[in-house]
């Protein structure tokens, strides 16, 4: 037997969360990774207004933008876990990151920079999905960002 699953810190599981949302490439890989990340219950906030979680997942999903590619470059993370000593860390994290996003076919860039502030929480238990053994997900978000598009950029 192999050895056991891998445990992200509080700012790993955060990062890797938010990659996984703002570089999916398809309807399906957005779903799946926003519903990962984001619970079904909840608090979001977007530039000071209060949003539910369906306008949340569309503000992030835009249709004609994702088969394309994008990065994201976190720029500072900090996470205050409850308990530093669990094996499965929850808590508050804030994080400073900037996304490109390149989308087609007008080959435009979109530059996001944002701040965010979660809280995270074990939701799920391991009982619920066998597949997944962490159950964590963001039941506080309050995000801050701007979107600026950019100059037409070279398609190659």
């Amino acid at each position: 037997m192999g050895p056991g699953p891998v445990i992200l810190t509080l700012d790993s599981w955060v990062e890797q969360h938010l990659q996984e949302v703002l570089t999916a490439k398809s309807q399906t890989a957005f779903d799946d990774a926003f519903d990962a990340f984001v619970a079904l219950d909840a608090s979001i906030t977007v530039n000071g207004q209060h949003m539910s979680r369906a306008e949340y997942k569309k503000t992030l999903w835009n249709d004609e933008a994702h088969e394309t590619s994008g990065t994201v470059t976190f720029k500072g993370t900090v996470a205050v876990p409850k308990n530093s000593k669990a094996i499965v860390q929850t808590g508050e994290v804030g994080v400073f990151f900037e996304a490109s996003i390149h989308r087609n076919p007008l080959l435009f860039n979109n530059n996001i920079t944002a701040s965010m502030n979660l809280v995270v929480e074990q939701v799920k238990s391991k009982h619920d999905e066998p597949s997944e053994f962490d159950g964590r997900q963001a039941t506080n978000i309050n995000q801050v960002f701007t979107d600026v598009a950019s100059n037409v950029s070279d398609s190659h």
